[in-house]
């Protein structure tokens, strides 16, 4: 183990000394300083007017590419002639003086505003260095015919030394020095001050410690034998050079270097679109100023990390005062300020503000330091007098109408960049936007549009949705497509073709107590009494409605009964005609065809003009996400509801339930939350927030709010937003919100008893449900009847177990006063007459109509798809504790059920 580890570091420390990574470490950094070198003298040839540090940092590169073509030909030199390869070994000393030189010049340069560098040490360095590059060309030119490194003479060998003495302590680290101490000065921009410390420590030091090693190895034998000898240290410090110097040289590019670039350049923020879009939404929800300014600090703090204090809206002109902007002293101080500077000049701020639409400190103080301009100088004088990084106008049709001012040092290590200030702008033109809306309209009426448009698009979407299952209803399938035909003749029927066997599926001559068999004997009758043709209606044996038409045939003296699926015009001629309004028609095929409508159906049987016109004006109000106000029985609130809930397809069921006025002000921040400023941490979020997009709350005994909820609540329903309780921040939320009262609203608000507003908000959508005393007795003989239907899961004995004319009697003279409190006497009455052995044991009574638990009767309306839901079974099954009931409940096999309690691991008995 230790032998293969001890070869592998050999074999790396073989490669990493090799002649040839050598060449390919050169190669890299020869093709990149290249690469600058190019652009460099690109950008020079444009530029009207270039600063001298450009010309000091292309005579860097060319220096360098000298002392690397030296280190190129190094592998090579036993291949080729030692006095060519000599020959460039003195150009490469020579020029490294050349490089250090230009190098300690740049730096200096880059603190200079002007274009001269004329102290006495510099006038001194460059002396010496020429004198020394001279010395390099003359020996170059002089020994040329030098044969080997032993030909040398020893002043050329003490020349080599003194020269990185000289580069390094006389020459490179003054500058340093001098340089360091400028940058304590405050004048200096902060940009330039981070561009000198990234070329100090990433290119400069790296540079000089390794020329600093090489110059100690001069003094310690084994340290210059191992550097002179093998290629590893000048491998590895030249990787590091390199990359130090393209990683510093990045990101001083990025920082406007030397005045290259017109913006701080840095990398796209993947993250700013979606974050803009919650500002946009935010931003769509505002009514005041006072929203304004705290949308815009959570923009600025979102998105560029500006702490809120740090940020501020102004406003040049101002709404009502119970909508504006308190500012304080300071604040004030400055609005003076920066009206004064506007007004003083006009002229050369606004044409500096449309070229750059933006005036940030350190951009504009970098710009004005190597090209100072009047203009410039007057906006530095101005966002120092404000204490501004950040002066960003808000336009709207070219007029200045607001600005953001962030404050002095709000992001300390960073600076802004062009990306960033791009942003800014996009944020400037919707706040532009805004404001003006502010100023011209009323934005809450604005908001309140906007709601009532989206509530009508919803409904209308629901409408379409409800349209096209209706229509797929009558796309039937081929065996629908059929008609059947029956004979009938002498009290016997006889089966005309295969469709109407399938069809019927009964015999209707021995199964004379089934339903079809009734209708059927009853239509042949009515024919056969009144000679002329007759139509009436069943079932199938999967419950879908089969219309009957029965015509006399005279010559063959029998009657012949067609039997066909519903068209529209089936469904629509029996009831049309009790629609208090005609154009309501398409509800009432919705009812009959939907699964929504079979559903209002299910919960409210019969057909009388009175319930019919209600079910139309439920299944409207089921399509609507508007609030609702719900006046009916206690007893039937429940099964409502949830039918609503469930048609809306929302996810969660919220109930508040008032059982007396309210006294404080609990209720209010559970549905909206306290404002922070008083201490009150709520233990979970409001309400309104919870159940957004997902949920409905129903409020029972909303006249029992007081009255500063109920103001909050007709905000809510009115606008679609929320308010925290005791605040101003405003959220949006969808809920679903439906109230319920037993009192007179009207008269309570006309008394001052409650809310004006909240009762403007609820009248326009209420719903009531007409009391059954009012019923004729015919549409409650109705009701009781679809409800005895309804009870009965089997029909063996559905002929007997059936209200009788004294059953009817006794409903009408004892009207119960709701609908559950009549399907409950009708259990009732189907219960006593099952007491007899035979009907008891045969009879079984559908528990989803009997059970007003929500969460029962959601698992009914699931179906046999209940099997499948583990949590749906468990409650079943700790409900019913038998598998015949659960079974009976879903309508599905018993079977069915024992495998998935044995699935689920439930109890069997």
């Amino acid at each position: 183990m230790i032998d293969t580890i001890t070869h592998f570091f050999n074999t790396l420390a073989l490669i990493a000394g090799s002649p040839q990574l050598l060449f390919i470490v050169f190669m890299i950094s020869f093709s990149l300083k290249v690469g600058f070198l190019a652009y460099l003298a690109h950008r020079t040839l444009q530029s009207e007017t270039s600063p001298l540090p450009i010309y000091f940092l292309i005579l860097v590169l060319l220096s360098s590419l000298v002392y690397d073509i030296a280190w190129l030909l190094t592998p090579f030199s036993h291949y080729i002639d030692f006095r060519l390869y000599n020959t460039f070994l003195r150009l490469a000393w020579a020029f490294t003086i050349m490089l250090y030189q230009a190098l300690a010049l740049f730096l200096e340069s880059l603190t200079c505003q002007k274009n001269s560098l004329t102290t006495l040490s510099q006038k001194i360095f460059l002396t010496i260095s020429s004198a020394l590059f001279t010395c390099y060309i003359m020996i170059a030119i002089i020994d040329i015919n030098c044969a080997s490194f032993s030909e040398k003479h020893w002043l050329e060998m003490t020349l080599c030394s003194l020269t990185s003495i000289y580069c390094l302590f006389f020459l490179m680290l003054p500058s340093v020095l001098i340089t360091v101490n400028k940058l304590r000065a405050s004048s200096m921009p902060r940009i330039l001050k981070k561009q000198i410390k990234l070329f100090i420590l990433g290119i400069i030091l790296p540079l000089w410690s390794s020329d600093f090693i090489q110059i100690i190895s001069l003094f310690i034998s084994p340290l210059e034998e191992w550097i002179n000898t093998n290629y590893i240290f000048v491998n590895l410090s030249n990787i590091l050079i390199t990359y130090a110097v393209f990683y510093s040289m990045r990101r001083i590019m990025g920082l406007r270097f030397l005045n290259l670039k017109d913006k701080i350049q840095s990398t796209i923020d993947i993250n700013f679109i979606d974050n803009f879009k919650i500002i946009l939404t935010r931003l769509s929800h505002i009514s005041n100023e006072q929203e304004l300014n705290h949308v815009s600090q959570e923009f600025f703090k979102e998105t560029f990390d500006v702490p809120f204090s740090k940020i501020n809206l102004y406003m040049r002109s101002s709404q009502p005062s119970d909508q504006k902007i308190v500012y304080t002293p300071s604040q004030n101080q400055i609005i003076s300020l920066v009206e004064t500077f506007l007004t003083t000049h006009k002229d050369t701020i606004c044409q500096e503000l449309r070229i750059n639409k933006i005036m940030i400190y350190d951009e504009v103080a970098f710009s004005n330091f190597y090209e100072q301009h009047p203009t410039r100088t007057y906006i530095l004088n101005f966002l120092n007098m404000i204490n501004a990084d950040i002066f960003l106008p808000i336009y709207e049709k070219e007029q200045l109408i607001a600005y953001v001012i962030i404050e002095r040092d709000a992001r300390p290590t960073l600076f802004y960049s062009e990306i960033e200030h791009d942003e800014m702008l996009i944020f400037a033109s919707y706040l532009g936007n805004i404001i003006n809306l502010l100023k011209k309209q009323n934005i809450d009426t604005l908001i309140a549009q906007e709601k009532e448009l989206n509530e009508e698009l919803y409904r209308k979407h629901q409408e379409i949705n409800q349209y096209k299952e209706s229509i797929r209803s009558f796309v039937r399938s081929p065996q629908q497509k059929n008609i059947g035909v029956l004979f009938y003749k002498n009290r016997l029927f006889t089966f005309g073709n295969q469709a109407a066997k399938e069809m019927l599926k009964v015999n209707l001559n021995t199964q004379q107590g089934h339903p079809v068999a009734r209708a059927c004997k009853l239509l042949a009758q009515q024919v056969e009494e009144y000679k002329a043709p007759q139509t009436g209606k069943t079932t199938d044996a999967d419950g879908n409605m089969l219309i009957l038409s029965g015509v006399p045939n005279l010559e063959s003296n029998n009657i012949i009964i067609t039997i066909s699926y519903p068209d529209i015009s089936d469904i629509l001629k029996n009831q049309i005609e009790k629609l208090q309004d005609p154009s309501e028609r398409d509800y009432l095929l919705y009812l009959e065809t939907t699964k929504s409508g079979k559903l209002i159906n299910q919960l409210i049987p019969g057909a009388g003009e009175l319930f019919l016109n209600f079910k139309i004006e439920l299944l409207k109000t089921a399509l609507s996400k508007k609030a609702l106000l719900l006046s009916m029985p206690e007893q039937d609130l429940p099964a409502t509801v949830e039918l609503l809930h469930h048609i809306s397809l929302r996810e969660t069921l919220y109930t508040i339930t008032l059982q007396a006025p309210c006294k404080n002000v609990d209720v209010a921040i559970k549905l909206f939350g306290i404002n922070p400023i008083f201490g009150v941490t709520p233990i979970e979020r409001p309400l309104l927030e919870q159940l957004h997009d997902t949920g409905t709350l129903l409020i029972k005994n909303v006249h029992f709010l007081d009255n500063e909820t109920q103001k909050y609540l007709a905000e809510f329903i009115r606008y679609g937003l929320f308010r925290t309780f005791k605040g101003d921040r405003k959220e949006s939320s969808n809920v679903r919100v439906i109230c319920s009262t037993d009192q007179n609203l009207a008269s309570l608000a006309q008394d001052g008893l409650f809310s004006l507003e909240l009762f403007n908000q609820l009248k326009a959508t209420t719903l009531t449900m007409p009391p059954l005393a009012t019923l004729s007795q015919e549409e409650l003989e109705s009701v009781a009847q679809g409800f005895t239907q309804q009870e009965l899961k089997s029909s063996t004995f559905k002929d007997i177990l059936t209200l009788t004319d004294k059953d009817k009697s006794k409903l009408n003279s004892q009207r119960p006063t709701s609908l559950h409190e009549l399907q409950k006497r009708v259990r009732y009455i189907l219960e006593h007459k099952s007491q007899h052995p035979e009907i008891n044991a045969q009879t079984q009574f559908n528990p989803a109509y009997g059970e007003h638990n929500a969460e029962l009767t959601a698992i009914a309306r699931l179906g046999k798809n209940a099997l499948k839901n583990q949590q749906a079974m468990t409650l079943l099954w700790s409900t019913f504790k038998n598998q015949n009931q659960i079974a009976t409940f879903l309508g599905v096999n018993r079977s069915s059920v024992n495998r998935r309690c044995k699935a689920y691991n439930l109890i069997i008995s």
